[in-house]
């Protein structure tokens, strides 16, 4: 094994002038050799979790891709020696170990991965050379990391998901919304499509697209649909509060929609100009600035938790106006709502709600 080689400024934790903390990328190939478990610092690993990550990995040649939040390393020992700061540049010994503080089952779900007789040794290759963004913390001692593990572990927001999205060169929207999906049990019980762009209705009660679910996003932060510089530049200085606002929203969201929004035989949450609607009204009622910074109302969740009083289903009169019959004369035949319609249908829910 060779030495394994980590660019990146060693930057000194607040008040604790003996340990610092490195934000880097490391191949999955190096990971592989560096890294080492400790059974004392983390909890023991959750082996019927590995299938489903196998599964993940998986879909890394959608579309989309695959997104795996910073592998957390504590470097034991002094780097003094092995640092070279006119280069920025950290030299781990082959026989260094990296004890795993966040991250043991992302690395041996990998390892599972690779382990499949099934994968071809040129997306084995592929894989052991992509990168992964990494933070390595110096000077900690075994209480130290053990109390790091229980923070990331307890803390809802984790590592800084900011600091991924400055190692991350795609989308920032394709991120968010795919690591939402991930993470929220409310998007992955109504569905999300992210192979296809539409979604051929009635059969299919998937509630949403990945594209449309990026817009319905962008419209309740910045109320428009189209996704500016401006508003990337947002999410990415605000990652964090977005990620953790969103994914709250989204439970609070399809807690008071009826079950299975998507079924549009029953209900009319699955159409776009609705959706579309529901988010303006949303960014109406709680967005309070989006110009400078992301400020949302204390008192968010009682306003979208309104959202209950609305009748959802497809036999309520008030939604006749805005509505055509879709595949007419077929067996699958639908009522559903002429694209322009967005801006009257956000003015019946702020009528029904004021």
């Amino acid at each position: 094994m060779s030495n394994v080689m980590a660019v990146g400024t060693i930057d000194t934790l607040v008040n604790k002038k003996n340990k610092g903390i490195m934000s880097t990328q490391l191949s999955i190939r190096d990971i592989l050799q560096v890294y080492s478990i400790d059974k004392e610092v983390n909890r023991d690993l959750g082996y019927h979790r590995m299938p489903k990550l196998v599964k993940y990995l998986d879909s890394m040649d959608s579309s989309i891709g695959i997104f795996l939040p910073s592998i957390v390393l504590s470097y034991r020992g002094d780097p003094t020696s092995c640092y070279d700061t006119s280069s920025s540049s950290l030299v781990i010994p082959s026989n260094q170990k990296l004890v795993v503080i966040d991250g043991q089952h992302r690395i041996k779900g990998i390892e599972s991965y690779l382990d499949k007789g099934s994968i071809e040794v040129q997306s084995k290759e592929r894989i052991l050379n992509s990168n992964l963004t990494v933070q390595i913390y110096f000077g900690l001692s075994k209480e130290d990391e053990k109390r790091l593990f229980t923070d990331i572990n307890t803390n809802a927001k984790r590592v800084s998901r900011s600091l991924i999205t400055n190692f991350d060169t795609r989308d920032i929207y394709n991120l968010l919304v795919r690591e939402l999906y991930h993470s929220s049990d409310a998007l992955q019980t109504v569905k999300v499509e992210f192979n296809k762009s539409r979604i051929v209705r009635p059969n299919n009660t998937t509630f949403i697209t990945s594209v449309r679910l990026k817009k319905f996003i962008n419209l309740v932060f910045f109320g428009k649909e189209s996704i500016s510089q401006k508003s990337e530049r947002l999410i990415k200085e605000h990652y964090d509060e977005v990620f953790s606002f969103s994914n709250k929203l989204f439970s609070v969201l399809f807690s008071v929609f009826p079950s299975n929004p998507g079924d549009v035989n029953k209900y009319v949450l699955g159409h776009e100009p609705l959706q579309n609607a529901i988010a303006l009204y949303i960014n109406n009622a709680i967005i309070l600035d989006n110009e400078a910074e992301l400020t949302w109302l204390e008192t968010w969740e009682d306003e979208v938790e309104q959202l209950r009083l609305i009748n959802w289903s497809t036999k309520n009169r008030d939604w006749f106006p805005y509505m055509y019959t879709s595949r007419r004369n077929s067996k699958f035949e639908y009522q559903s709502f002429i694209e322009t319609t967005t801006l009257d249908l956000k003015e019946v829910l702020v009528r029904k709600l004021t």
